[in-house]
């Protein structure tokens, strides 16, 4: 009988361990937001009123209207390799909004620019944030641009230029990464 015992303990120990050592798999609480957002159509897509108008048609809350407007902007501009030092101090600030959405391409601050307008028409309060980044221990030498939300009563940091990828070798490569400073 103690036999019987034990081999029902090891039987119910070998089934069951897997079951209790399981991972779990990680679930994107974003999937239904990027999938909204990504849905926008093309012809809403030239101007930052109708993106916002697209945004507050879709989504409720703070979270997620800068969730929305970052996958969009990540997703839908191209990082401008051949101007990526080619800084501009004298470009109005509407002009670093209209070229990305024009022209589906830019650089940092073409990013920040238009994701910023894009939260602040959706009702969300946000500003354009310039300094330099911090990169394997070192502050960077060129200056960068991303953004900062307010989400809430917390303000989040957001840089939608690298969120959508990354440089290398001249090259850019599309990249879905979210990045949250």
């Amino acid at each position: 009988m103690k036999r019987m015992k034990q081999l029902l303990l090891v039987i119910l120990l070998v089934v069951e361990s897997p079951i209790l050592f399981a991972q779990k798999v990680p679930v994107n609480e974003f999937a239904a937001i990027d999938k909204m957002a990504l849905q926008m159509p093309d012809s809403l897509t030239k101007t930052t009123n109708a993106i916002a108008s697209y945004i507050d048609a879709h989504f409720t809350t703070d979270h997620e209207k800068a969730r929305a407007a970052f996958i969009w902007v990540a997703s839908n501009i191209q990082y401008d390799i051949a101007n990526m030092f080619a800084l501009n101090f004298y470009e109005k600030p509407q002009e670093k909004v209209s070229k990305p959405l024009r022209e589906r391409k830019g650089i940092c601050e073409n990013y920040a620019a238009l994701f910023t307008e894009i939260c602040n028409k959706s009702g969300l309060k946000a500003y354009v944030v310039e300094g330099y980044t911090k990169q394997n221990g070192f502050a960077d030498y060129i200056p960068h641009a991303w953004s900062a939300a307010q989400i809430g009563d917390t303000w989040f940091l957001f840089d939608p230029t690298w969120g959508s990828g990354y440089a290398n070798g001249g090259k850019f490569y599309k990249k879905s990464t979210i990045v949250i400073l």
